[in-house]
């Protein structure tokens, strides 16, 4: 009873939460495929003129709203840092075995393929020919079993 009491008053005593701002979205979201359009590009064709039609449009609407460059460039850290994650990129392999940094490139490349063939579907025209990209990174990967 007193544990519901006490949800009761926390629930009611909680502010309001404000409403995301979809630009903070959107710009991380950038982030986020610029670090796509970088690795997929040595194993795809990719269209980096598609990519920075992106990045203009946002930049031109996000100056709008009173964003800075340091603003954007925040955003677009934090999209680099999540897609480096999901894809398993370290960046500071200090201290990692040769046979441990070829572990990881194994679990790495399939990650990196899928997101590649994510980044041909999410933005039209940012790559092309898919299945001779996709040969190329599984040859990269079989190099490193």
């Amino acid at each position: 009873m007193l544990f519901a009491v006490l949800l009761a008053l926390s629930l009611q005593a909680a502010p309001a939460e404000a409403p995301a701002d979809p630009l903070v979205e959107e710009g991380e979201r950038l982030g986020r495929l610029s670090t796509l359009f970088a690795v997929c590009e040595p194993y795809y064709t990719v269209n980096i003129g598609a990519g920075h039609s992106l990045a203009d449009d946002f930049e031109r609407r996000s100056t709008a709203a009173g964003w800075t460059a340091d603003r954007r460039s925040r955003a677009y850290d934090r999209g680099r840092d999540l897609e480096r994650a999901e894809i398993g990129i370290v960046m500071d392999l200090a201290g990692v075995t040769p046979q441990e940094a070829r572990r990881r490139l194994r679990h790495m490349f399939p990650r990196l393929k899928r997101r590649c063939q994510d980044l041909a579907q999410d933005v039209p025209g940012a790559v092309s020919d898919v299945e001779a990209g996709d040969r190329r990174l599984d040859a990269a990967a079989r190099r490193h079993r």
